[in-house]
């Protein structure tokens, strides 16, 4: 029988986290998730994922996007869409999700330690409150690190989240802009660059890389942009716009 205060503690309640405490619980294990936020389910629930998923449907619904090969380029399902009609279906969605994860955790007797946590030793976390004050020490037979991803910032760039800002204050925005300039052409740029396109937003990317997605088959890149549907279409090979 295991003396240390754990069997199973699991630094971080993402995806991966949160998996790993609730296997560890049904196997019978003591176990506890450690989150240095006040929410659970990182960056996953918060600010990447699900958030972009919704936002990109939400997107897709209310400018039409889909239907516009039945009713022509100009149909909308809302004339005029503000950037308050996108959030109130994304915070839905976040809320909804976020108690799905508290309740999983409650109902398989994980322990949620809301805390900052750093190593001591290699089966003691130190413990410091969100508030800055006060640490503890808690130990653990098993300890996975699950800590998930930031977005990059660049030291030299002032982000004000207004003019200049990363994906995540993507969410806190008051209003849609005129234009917009995404630097890196990866999964997540190109996925607000493609949501802000359909909302009429000037988009421009900018990527050091010669192919857009090099991970991705080349067959879907090259693949030419189908023209709307009140544009004539032309099949011939090697004029698609």
């Amino acid at each position: 029988m295991s003396t240390r205060d754990y069997e199973m503690l699991v630094l971080g309640s993402g995806p991966a986290g949160h998996r790993a405490a609730i296997q560890a619980a049904k196997l019978g294990k003591r176990t506890a998730v450690v989150e240095h936020k006040a929410v659970v389910g990182g960056a996953c629930i918060n600010t990447g994922t699900i958030p972009s998923k919704t936002l990109r449907e939400a997107v897709l619904h209310l400018s039409g996007y889909r239907e516009r090969s039945i009713y022509g380029a100009a149909y909308r399902v809302k004339k005029d869409i503000s950037i308050s009609d996108l959030f109130v279906r994304t915070d839905s969605v976040i809320s909804t999700e976020l108690d799905v994860v508290q309740h999983q955790l409650q109902r398989n007797e994980v322990e949620l330690l809301q805390a900052g946590g750093s190593f001591v030793d290699p089966h003691t976390v130190r413990l410091s409150g969100l508030d800055g004050h006060g640490h503890w020490d808690v130990t653990s037979d098993n300890i996975v690190v699950a800590v998930g991803t930031q977005t990059t910032r660049d030291s030299h760039v002032e982000f004000d989240g207004q003019c200049i800002f990363t994906s995540d204050d993507i969410l806190h925005l008051k209003r849609l802009p005129r234009s917009l300039v995404v630097i890196g052409a990866g999964v997540i740029g190109l996925e607000y660059a493609t949501i802000f396109a359909t909302l009429g937003v000037r988009v421009t990317i900018v990527d050091k890389r010669p192919r857009l997605l090099p991970f991705v088959d080349h067959e879907i890149t090259d693949t030419p942009r189908l023209p709307d549907a009140a544009e004539p279409y032309d099949a011939a090979p090697g004029r698609g716009s």
